[in-house]
């Protein structure tokens, strides 16, 4: 399969949140949320009885979430849910003419210029991305063969309507709990299936955890490595893309009896350019497709953990370290592109869009090569103003430039965090 050359991204598009369930009853207040925060994506998870049923596909369930999501320029992934557990409820896996016409089905109604999308008088938008199916690392209780027969159904019923379209396996997190670059025996499973292009990408989960799965003092635990790592193991030649529909921090080392905001902000602004990073075989060419936070939907008393909301009407939202520092980045990338990305060496990106330049820094040991309390910043645009410094309480200093600025050396750093640096 050629692959078209991939069109320029604004990297704050790359962002998203979920889940959307079925028919996504509180979908409205939620999408408007999610526009105040200025991201594009969205997973909506679909279960069993909502896409099959009478040995058929159904398609119609989802059709007021969706077109909720076009209303509010938020594009749906479809992730079809499936667990072992189902078949003692007289719920089979199905073979490959079962998901053949899944993917046929739902890909010949979402897809842009879809009957959904035609009935409509709708262009250019619709669901390009379809997934099966959530985790199935955790349960293991899929078969590898059917497991395979699924996926293969699923991308052949998806291509058969529009090559272009993509199939990606649902997110894998045994990566990460465990440093199990097989996943469990299900990434053999389908590696021919990424090779030769009928599965597009990896979906990966990364939840960064102080104690288990650190952010400080290794690269182990980043996204990125895992990405690698698990490539290396599949034997891997064709260059994948990266996709993560879950990632968070959490905070449970000792003597914290409870999270901090600030522990969790200054990790979770790492975790995000880990995530919006990730770069192919050359070590920078972007990988990355989109990245969701987990639980952005939810507040912490439904999550503990992971909530991002403080409640789910009103502007109190954005109260959450997280969900600032979340919407910071959108600020600061807004209309942004990536120029140059080179995590796995320096620790750094570049981006640019119209009258600013952006870096980023991952000043964290273990995520760049040139970690301490000063930066150089060099190339600064002709005409730039101002120099303005972000961390992930906001902004923390704006430093004037000239034409004869052109290099700026900064200094009194704080080090284990990540900064922006927008000239401007």
């Amino acid at each position: 399969m050629i692959e078209k050359p991939a069109p320029e991204r604004k990297v704050a598009s790359l962002l998203g949140g979920g889940n959307f369930t079925n028919e996504a009853a509180h979908s409205t207040n939620d999408l408007t949320y999610m526009r105040k925060l200025n991201i594009g994506w969205a997973r909506l998870n679909l279960y069993p009885q909502y896409y099959y049923s009478k040995q058929t596909p159904k398609t119609d369930s989802i059709e007021k979430v969706i077109s909720d999501m076009y209303s509010h320029k938020i594009t749906p992934m479809i992730l079809f849910e499936y667990y072992g557990s189902y078949e003692k409820k007289g719920i089979p896996i199905g073979d490959y003419s079962k998901w053949f016409s899944i993917g046929q089905a739902y890909a010949e109604t979402y897809r842009p210029g879809g009957t959904w999308a035609a009935e409509r008088g709708i262009k250019d938008w619709g669901v390009t991305v379809f997934s099966a199916f959530n985790e199935p690392d955790v349960e293991r209780t899929i078969p590898f063969e059917k497991y395979y027969q699924a996926l293969k159904g699923l991308a052949d019923g998806v291509h058969s309507v529009d090559p272009d379209l993509k199939v990606i396996p649902g997110g894998f997190s045994s990566q990460n709990a465990f440093s199990d670059w097989s996943l469990k025996g299900y990434g053999p499973a389908i590696a021919e299936l990424l090779n030769n292009g009928t599965l597009d990408g990896l979906d990966l989960h990364t939840y960064y955890d102080d104690k288990y799965a650190p952010i400080l003092g290794t690269y182990k635990n980043s996204a990125q490595n895992n990405f690698d790592q698990i490539k290396k193991r599949l034997g891997l030649t064709r260059d994948i893309h990266f996709y993560s529909t879950e990632f968070n921090v959490k905070q449970s080392k000792p003597p914290h009896s409870a999270q901090t905001e600030e522990y969790l902000a200054k990790q979770f602004l790492t975790a995000i350019w880990d995530n919006l990073g990730v770069v192919k075989n050359d070590g920078h060419t972007p990988a990355t497709q989109f990245a969701m936070p987990w639980s952005l939907l939810q507040t912490g008393q439904e999550d503990k953990l992971y909530g991002m909301r403080t409640e789910h009407e009103g502007s109190a939202s954005l109260t959450v370290s997280r969900t600032k520092v979340l919407q910071l980045v959108t600020e600061v990338t807004a209309d942004a592109s990536f120029e140059y990305l080179d995590p796995k060496k320096k620790g750094e990106y570049v981006l640019t869009s119209p009258g600013k330049k952006i870096w980023v820094w991952q000043n964290v040991k273990g995520w760049s090569n040139r970690t301490g309390s000063a930066y150089q910043i060099d190339n600064i645009p002709s005409g730039a103003k101002e120099l303005a410094v972000y961390r992930w309480n906001g902004l923390n200093e704006v430093i004037p430039l000239d034409d004869s600025k052109r290099t700026v050396t900064l200094n009194n750093l704080n080090q284990d965090e990540t900064y922006m640096f927008v000239a401007r």
